[in-house]
C-alpha cells in the first residue's frame, strides 16, 4: 500500500496538518507525518509540539501516493527551504 506523507516544518498550521491525518487514518489509509527539521518533534504555528512518525531521511519517495503540505508561517517558509522535500515535490508533480 502506498503512503500519504504529511510534511511538517517548524511553524506549520496545526489544523491543516492534523485534521487531514485524522480523517485519512479513520478512512483506513496509510498516513505518515514526516519531519523536515533536524528534530522529530516539530512545533506548530501555535506552539503545539507534534512527534512526527518519521524523519525525512527515513522515507522512500517511491512509497508516496500523495504529499500533503500544511501551510502556516513560518512553516511554509521552512518547508520551502528544505531541499529534499522541494526536490521530492517537484519529482512527484513531474511524474503525474
Amino acid at each position: 500500500m502506498k503512503t500519504i506523507f504529511v510534511f511538517l516544518a517548524e511553524g506549520f498550521e496545526e489544523i491543516e496538518a492534523l485534521t487531514p491525518v485524522d480523517v485519512l487514518r479513520r478512512a483506513g489509509l496509510s498516513v505518515q507525518t514526516v519531519s523536515v527539521m533536524d528534530e522529530q518533534v516539530v512545533a506548530g504555528a501555535h506552539g503545539v509540539p507534534v512527534m512526527a512518525d518519521k524523519m525525512f531521511a527515513e522515507i522512500n519517495p517511491e512509497d508516496a501516493e500523495m504529499i500533503l503540505l500544511p501551510g502556516g508561517l513560518p512553516g511554509a517558509t521552512n518547508l520551502d527551504a528544505h531541499e529534499g522535500s522541494s526536490r521530492m515535490i517537484l519529482d512527484f508533480a513531474a511524474a503525474e
